[in-house]
């Protein structure tokens, strides 16, 4: 019976496209043909199938929309139930008729801003009064998402990166030991002496650097802080590695002191950290362990610092002694955005070695309109 149903169609389909093949396969091979048929007509899915985002993905922003499969539609008296939740946090539920749902307003209420989010979704059978009565299909497989602080910077590719980039790409490293090795490889293959004329990047500088490190040459850039932190920049951006330079500022008698330091956002720990390519360290918090960020070092408490050698070593309190005292003031980049501890810079107090003017006057070049000051964290003197 079922075949005299369905052999006109197939039939005319034949006919429609030209005949032979189609029917001939059929004639060949007409259980096949019937099983392809039949298949379409009652293919009924186990569970819904998770789509987008796909399992694996990242996130910063919260404004995701989930969006899922399911055949055949959903029955008058059934919902889809879908489930979201944080690492380490309990499951929240909602139901609805739509397959593709914005889950910005869950995805915040758990206030987690980095690490694992898992989701997946089950049709449910309700009763007259819309109440929960049986499964309508098992739960979907578990997709999992990861939500970054920030977005991954994206590397350069291989073919068009520097034999430096290369020659760290090559090398099986964690984010946290690749930015080390490359802090480390400056500090053993320049000088801070004195700083001569690079390009912009310096990466005319890393190109020496490499040659030294490969024994090509004996010849060592000469580049001091600035030049330091601007080469170790230019090598993590072709390897997606973001960082960006920390200009300080220290008052001392007479002068406006000013210092250069290089702060990379670790995607290992999706945090700040700061690594004074100048004197060859990096700062850590000595209780947590963690590495810490300038602003951090610039309105916290120094006395709970520690900085940690690059080439190894005890991390201590004097190891850092050589950059801390700069954190008075500070601005990332060229801007004119300056992040001041009241505390620890005057910010009335004019230089004479800056032609007596003061530091909005000289980050302005001599237009203090130009810059502002921005006191975010610092919480003032108890009262």
């Amino acid at each position: 019976m079922r075949l005299r149903l369905i052999l006109p169609a197939i039939l005319l389909l034949a006919a429609a496209v030209g005949g032979g093949y189609f029917l001939g396969a059929f004639l060949q091979a007409p259980d096949d043909i019937l099983a392809a048929f039949s298949f379409e007509a009652n293919t009924v899915q186990a569970a819904p199938l998770p789509i987008a985002p796909a399992s694996g993905s990242e996130f910063v922003q919260s404004d995701l929309e989930l969006a899922w499969s399911w055949k055949p539609a959903l029955a008058e008296d059934q919902f889809f139930a879908l489930r979201i939740r944080a690492e380490d946090r309990p499951w929240t539920e909602l139901w609805t008729v739509d397959s593709a749902v914005q889950v910005s307003q869950i995805i915040d209420s758990f206030s987690v801003d980095y690490g694992k989010y898992y989701w997946q979704v089950a049709v449910v059978n309700v009763d007259a009064e819309g109440a929960y009565k049986s499964p309508g299909s098992e739960w979907s497989e578990l997709a999992v998402l990861q939500r970054l602080r920030r977005e991954r910077a994206p590397a350069t590719s291989y073919s068009d990166m520097s034999a430096t980039a290369k020659l760290f790409d090559n090398l099986d490293l964690s984010a946290t030991e690749l930015i080390d090795a490359v802090h480390l490889f400056i500090n053993q293959n320049s000088q801070t002496n004195e700083q001569l004329d690079y390009a912009p990047d310096f990466s005319d500088a890393v190109d020496i650097m490499y040659d030294h490190a490969q024994g090509l040459t004996a010849e060592m850039p000469q580049i001091q802080c600035d030049g330091r932190s601007t080469a170790m920049l230019t090598i993590l951006q072709e390897l997606g590695i973001e960082s960006r330079l920390v200009f300080l500022y220290m008052s001392s008698p007479g002068w406006l002191s000013q210092h250069t330091v290089l702060e990379v956002f670790n995607p290992d720990t999706q945090y700040w950290q700061v690594h004074d390519v100048g004197f060859d360290f990096y700062y850590m918090d000595a209780d947590t362990g963690q590495r810490v960020s300038a602003a951090r070092i610039l309105f916290g408490a120094h006395d709970e610092l520690a900085g940690c050698p690059i080439e190894g070593g005890d991390c201590n309190a004097t190891v850092m002694q050589p950059g801390i005292g700069y954190f008075g003031a500070m601005r990332y980049g060229f801007t004119f955005d300056m992040w001041v501890n009241p505390d620890r810079f005057n910010l009335s107090a004019r230089f004479e070695g800056q032609g007596n003017q003061n530091l909005a006057e000289f980050v302005g070049d001599g237009q203090a309109e130009r810059v502002a000051f921005r006191l975010d964290n610092w919480h003032g003197p108890n009262p």
